[in-house]
Order: structure tokens, then C-alpha cells, then sequence
């Protein structure tokens, strides 16, 4: 069974003991588009040995995660259950349920914080921190306790704030579904560093806009390594 990846669907697959997933990507050049196919697994793949037609494999809470919020226009990402996955509590009508809330809570924290490499949290409407990840504490130098309330604007460099660029990621996520951009970050102590984020908007079981998700990614190795002079300030 052939389904499109959601993060409702990961998150059954990580509750029901998956921690890896085989990808395969597939070129349809007359249609300039590109699908991407995972398969779940529970144990870890040996990098020389993969089944064939898969290319790599990731363990499921790192790039899955990023992969199920979207990636382009061109671009589908698929799941291919297992024969023996039935997944009998997953309604049809939900497979394109992208409804984080309905995850449990605790069950979402515990996503959150198996997100070591990356910095994971949430916003209300007004850009306000209200939940934190410690791969957000490794990235950014902030405690929980030293961020919750605090405006996310605190991130982005002087320069993007008095450009309105916080501003305008929360709007271009609310407008198209989620944003995009590789841009400086500010660390507590001051410091920057080259980072992706990607941001798109929460909504409750009604429809009603709660706040945006941010999960953000330090790249700055991928810039030096790329001829770019490292930066410790701005």
C-alpha cells in the first residue's frame, strides 16, 4: 500500500517501533517531477547492503520529518507500508490529515525531542516560543525556561529584523503552507550561523489557525565547505 507521507503517518510509524526508513527516488521527465518513495523499517540498514532500487536510508524522526511538511512543487514523497501493516486505526479519510494536533501530546514531545540534530519548536500566532526542543538548545544556546515567551524574532539577525523578515515567514507560511529560506541566525551568546528553516502553520481539529512550527538546521559546515569565509558575528 502506496500512500503520500504525511506527519500523521510518521508519527503511527514511530509509535508502532519504526526507526528507519529505505528511500528510492524515481525521475518522471516528461513531467519534470520527481517521487520519492520510502519503506519503513524497525532495524537499522547496512549502508552496503540495501534492497534493491533503494539509494540511501534515514532514520525516520530526521529527514522524514522535513520531507512530511513538503518539499517543492516537483517533488511527491510516498510511503510504502509493509504487507504485514495494516494500520487498522488509521481511518481513509485521514491519510492526507496533516493534524498535528491530533497526535497526543506526550507522544508529540517525545518526536520533539528525538530531533537531536535539529532545533524543533513551536510558536503562537504572534511568533511567541511556546514549546522547545534540546536539539533547539544545542542549535540556538537557549534553555526552555530561558525562551518560553520570548518572540522568535530574537533569531534573525538585526539586519532581517528591521527588514520585517520574521514578519514575513510567518506570513509566506500562512499564505502557501509552509516557508522556506536558508538565512544568518543569531545564537544566545550572540554568535551566527548559516541555517535553513522551515516554518508552516498549526491548526486545531476545527481549522483554526493556533500558532507555526519552526524546524531549523545549522549548515554551516555545508557553507564553509563550499568556499564560504565562517561568520561569528553580524
Amino acid at each position: 500500500m502506496i500512500i503520500p507521507l504525511t506527519p500523521r503517518i510518521l508519527g503511527y510509524l514511530i509509535e508502532k517501533g519504526y526507526t528507519y526508513v529505505l528511500a528510492a527516488s524515481t525521475e518522471h521527465p516528461d513531467e519534470g517531477t520527481v517521487t520519492i518513495t520510502l519503506f519503513p523499517v524497525k532495524d537499522r540498514p547496512e549502508s552496503g547492503n540495501l534492497p534493491r532500487g533503494y539509494e540511501v536510508y534515514y532514520q525516520i524522526t530526521q529527514e522524514p520529518m522535513q520531507m512530511s511538511c513538503g518539499i517543492d512543487n516537483t517533488t511527491t514523497v510516498v510511503i510504502d507500508l509493509p504487507e504485514n501493516e495494516s494500520m487498522p486505526d488509521l481511518e481513509s479519510d485521514e491519510v492526507l490529515d496533516d493534524n498535528y494536533f491530533r497526535m497526543s501530546e506526550d507522544f508529540y514531545r517525545q518526536v520533539l525531542e528525538s530531533l537531536e540534530d535539529y532545533a524543533v519548536f513551536t510558536t503562537d500566532q504572534m511568533g511567541d516560543v511556546n514549546s522547545w526542543n534540546k536539539g533547539a538548545e544545542r542549535v540556538l544556546g537557549y534553555s526552555e525556561r530561558e525562551v518560553i515567551g520570548q518572540n522568535a524574532r530574537i533569531f534573525f539577525t538585526e539586519k532581517d529584523q528591521e527588514a520585517k523578515e520574521p514578519e514575513k515567514e510567518l506570513q509566506n507560511a500562512l499564505k502557501h503552507g509552509k516557508g522556506i529560506d536558508e538565512r544568518f541566525h543569531v545564537r544566545k551568546d550572540g554568535s551566527v550561523f548559516w541555517g535553513s528553516g522551515l516554518v508552516f502553520p498549526l491548526y486545531d481539529t476545527k481549522k483554526s489557525h493556533r500558532g507555526f512550527t519552526k524546524i531549523m538546521r545549522n549548515l554551516e559546515e555545508q557553507r564553509e565547505s563550499k568556499g564560504h569565509a565562517p561568520k561569528t558575528r553580524i
